[in-house]
């Protein structure tokens, strides 16, 4: 079966102003039908100012998952001020922006963050801890050499998940059941989203963090030959792709 839609990947790097730039220039360049970006209902409505921060958690997410949800966030922007990152505003605020502006819609295409977060706190308890002490213990000199050289990666030089991939596959060897679930899982579900939109015949801009791509991609590549390949396939009818059309104030956005 031909595909009549196309993808055109903007890898990134979430607090990178050097990757906010990069989502806008190819947003305008490309002009497309859809910007699909890496979130969920929630998650969008609380960038487009429809939600507080705070109602990611309170609205239907029990306790557990809410302060498994609040752990994460904290990682997360430590890891982004120990890169001399912007914690604010994001390449996904940027993707919507742009949208907004050049009035396309914009497709979510991650998994509900409630689901992301029940299935984290599913195969992680306190005994990861340490788990994680061992597995490091084990590695040999060359990976944890290789480990002191991705904490000195140039973020802002990032163009692609081949970028990112040696990083993602030393948390493999460390941390397998997060990368079962905030990568692998979520490369499965985005993947088949965007393929539902390639099939529809929807030219894409697609803005999702370099540690997705190459897994999207292998992906893509696996529901595209599994339909090419077999004269019967079916479509997955089950898959749903949240549209909605962004409302945000384009004033907003910076000149950089």
């Amino acid at each position: 079966m031909s595909m009549h839609g196309s993808l055109t990947f903007v890898p990134s790097v979430h607090f990178s102003p050097t990757h906010r730039r990069r989502v806008r220039e190819t947003i305008r360049d490309v002009d497309p039908d859809l910007v699909a970006v890496e979130l969920d209902d929630r998650r969008y409505d609380r960038i487009e100012g429809t939600r507080r921060p705070g109602d990611v958690l309170s609205d239907a997410l029990p306790p557990a998952t809410a302060a498994a949800y609040n752990v994460l966030r904290t990682i997360q922007r430590t890891i982004v001020r120990f890169y001399g990152l912007d914690p604010g505003e994001t390449d996904m605020e940027a993707a919507i922006e742009t949208a907004a502006e050049l009035e396309t819609a914009v497709a979510l295409i991650d998994e509900p963050i409630g689901e992301i977060i029940d299935a984290l706190t599913s195969r992680v308890g306190p005994e990861l801890v340490p788990k994680l002490f061992v597995r490091a213990q084990r590695l040999d000199p060359s990976q944890q050499a290789r480990q002191i050289e991705l904490l000195t990666l140039p973020l802002q030089d990032v163009t692609s998940g081949e970028d990112v991939q040696p990083a993602i596959e030393q948390l493999r060897l460390l941390c397998p059941e997060v990368t079962d679930v905030l990568i692998d899982r979520r490369d499965r579900a985005m993947a088949r989203r965007l393929h539902a939109l390639r099939r529809e015949g929807h030219d894409v801009v697609v803005v999702i963090g370099a540690g997705h791509h190459l897994g999207i991609e292998e992906r893509l590549a696996d529901l595209e030959s599994t339909e090419s390949g077999d004269s019967e396939a079916t479509h997955d009818e089950t898959v749903s792709v949240p549209i909605r059309s962004p409302s945000r104030d384009v004033t907003r956005i910076p000149i950089d």
